[in-house]
């Protein structure tokens, strides 16, 4: 399997010196051709131009807006999530309360129910002991 990949990528790379070689011949490449500078210049500057133009026309603004949006929903996530953290703060503020109050009314009960089953038991006691 390697083989042929390798045979593949060999072969490839030969054709490409080869057609190095035979512009070397020509005169060379003619991006480097000293005559073809000041035309591949103008195009350049050309080519500049219109790109500039149309990112600052078209993309920038674009791009710009999208992160206006994408800071103005983030902002408002941020703002929701901070009340909803305000919020849930609030509510187990109450619940936990609530909890104390449960267990202080629990704790009541219990004393009460312990009391009157004490004074159950020495009533019974009593009577046991007057037979």
């Amino acid at each position: 399997m390697r083989t042929p990949v390798y045979s593949t990528l060999a072969a490839g790379l030969a054709s490409f010196a080869l057609s190095g070689a035979a512009a070397a011949k020509e005169g060379g490449m003619p991006q480097l051709d000293v005559h073809s500078f000041a035309p591949q210049l103008v195009w350049l500057v050309i080519a500049f131009v219109a790109l500039y133009l149309v990112m600052s026309k078209l993309a920038v603004p674009a791009i710009s807006d999208t992160l206006a949006k994408r800071q103005a929903k983030i902002q408002s996530d941020l703002d929701a999530a901070e009340k909803a953290n305000e919020d849930t703060r609030a509510l187990v503020a109450a619940y936990e309360k609530r909890l104390a109050d449960a267990r202080e009314e629990s704790r009541r009960l219990q004393r009460q129910q312990s009391e009157a089953d004490s004074a159950l038991a020495a009533a019974r006691f009593n009577e046991l002991a007057e037979k």
